[in-house]
């Protein structure tokens, strides 16, 4: 009945951002891409989503940095930010956990280990969509 979640990606590689849509959109989910942080701070004070998936590494401000500062708003705090990275296992832990972020995921990633994540922090879409 309800609408599906919205998942925010946000990654600099428009190749990688339209995957991960479509693949989210494929599971049911609704899914909506930015390919700048400061823009994917604003792209969630308005569209509230149910998870953010960043890349961490981006020109400007970073994926951790933009995490940060989305902590610091409080209609966004609640929403798992989960951050993604082709930095070694250890940064990308590391930055993570330093940012707030709820999870992260190591680029390149597999379809299932992406959708694993999906489902630990996201509201299931409904099968009736």
């Amino acid at each position: 009945m309800g609408q599906a979640p919205l998942i925010l990606v946000c990654d600099d590689s428009r190749n990688i951002a339209q995957s991960v849509v479509a693949l989210l959109q494929a599971a049911g989910y609704r899914a909506a891409a930015s390919r700048e942080a400061l823009e994917c701070v604003g792209m969630a004070r308005k569209e509230r989503p149910a998870l953010i998936i960043m890349d961490i590494m981006m020109p400007g401000m970073d994926g951790a940095m933009a995490s940060e500062l989305m902590g610091q708003y409080p209609e966004l705090q609640g929403i798992p930010i989960v951050l993604f990275s082709a930095l070694s296992e250890e940064e990308v832990r590391s930055r993570a956990q330093e940012s707030g972020a709820v999870d992260f995921l190591c680029k390149p990633f597999k379809k299932e280990g992406l959708l694993a994540i999906v489902r630990r922090w996201a509201p299931q879409p409904s099968s009736a969509t």
